[in-house]
């Protein structure tokens, strides 16, 4: 992934720039958002690289820096910015004008957000970090959201994902990614988008690339979507076919990024409609997740038929 740096928040969010045009590429190195009441109460963390985080000033802050005297503000401010801070967001309740004429001495870049509250600056900059800092995989395979799930294809080449995939597509489910799929694990989930390269694109044997945005339009296409349900296609011939649990008692499991995921294996031969086994799948798992099974509901059946 490329640099993260102070222009991409700039871009991304649209904050007021006050101080520091010339240095919009200073890059963001360190996860977090750094509150530094600490600091500016004058304790040196030494060796501690939470100075080298973006760094937030909101109504608490200035509340206390009014209490202080200017030379104390001046010496804990030039403390502060020092060259190793990639930018510093203020609220519309720190409206202490010493820092600004600090931060044009250390060239650091300061902006305003204006129109939202502390918690949730907060909040929506911790979940844009994550997009850069969260751990990431890539996935040969395919991805679509159908009926809300995320579901992942995957199976040796040439078996068919993407033909599949397009028979979904065509079906009104939503496209996000084929052949190459970035996954990134955020907050305990993963998340699943389109290599940048290849996005919107598919590859189909005998029709080559299609831009599917292009042909279905921009409806059938989305951005990222968690990652539920991993499909894995095998061959009808396949040993594996022969372990497979034919009631589907419980599921199995598959483990990307330190976080487990169901998997089921389906095979694949001619004249089998396997996007409509697919959409099955994602039935059957919204159904156990709401307590349904339709095992249980044989057993139950099954023991009524037995005691009658």
């Amino acid at each position: 992934m490329a640099k993260f740096t102070v222009q991409d928040i700039m871009d991304k969010f649209k904050y007021e720039l006050l101080v520091g045009a010339d240095n919009l590429s200073r890059e963001i190195k360190v996860y977090g958002i750094n509150r530094p009441g600490l600091e500016l109460a004058g304790f040196d963390p030494e060796k501690d690289n939470l100075n080298r985080r973006v760094i937030l000033l909101s109504n608490k802050e200035q509340m206390y820096v009014q209490t202080l005297s200017e030379e104390i503000r001046r010496a804990r401010y030039e403390f502060i910015l020092n060259e190793n801070i990639p930018l510093v967001i203020l609220t519309e309740k720190f409206t202490d004008p010493l820092l600004l004429e600090i931060a044009r001495t250390h060239q650091c870049p300061v902006a305003r957000a204006t129109g939202i509250t502390t918690s949730r600056l907060y909040q929506t900059l911790l979940e844009y970090f994550d997009e850069y800092f969260s751990p990431t995989y890539e996935e040969h395979g395919s991805l679509i959201n159908i009926f809300g799930k995320g579901v992942l294809l995957i199976g040796k080449s040439g078996i068919g994902k993407s033909e599949i995939t397009l028979e979904l597509v065509k079906k009104n489910h939503l496209f996000v990614g084929d052949d190459r799929i970035v996954i990134q694990q955020r907050n305990n989930k993963l998340f699943g988008r389109s290599h940048e390269i290849l996005k919107n694109l598919i590859e189909v044997r005998g029709l080559g690339i299609l831009d599917l945005s292009k042909i279905y339009g921009l409806q059938i296409l989305l951005e990222e979507t968690t990652v539920d349900l991993v499909i894995e296609l095998i061959l009808l011939d396949n040993e594996e076919y022969k372990t497979i649990d034919r009631l589907g008692a419980k599921y199995n499991y598959t483990t990307i990024l330190e976080t487990k995921v169901p998997i089921i294996k389906i095979p694949v031969t001619y004249g089998r409609s396997v996007s409509e086994l697919v959409e099955t799948a994602v039935s059957k798992l919204k159904l156990e997740e709401a307590g349904f099974s339709s095992l249980k509901l044989l057993e139950q059946q099954f023991k009524k038929y037995s005691e009658e």
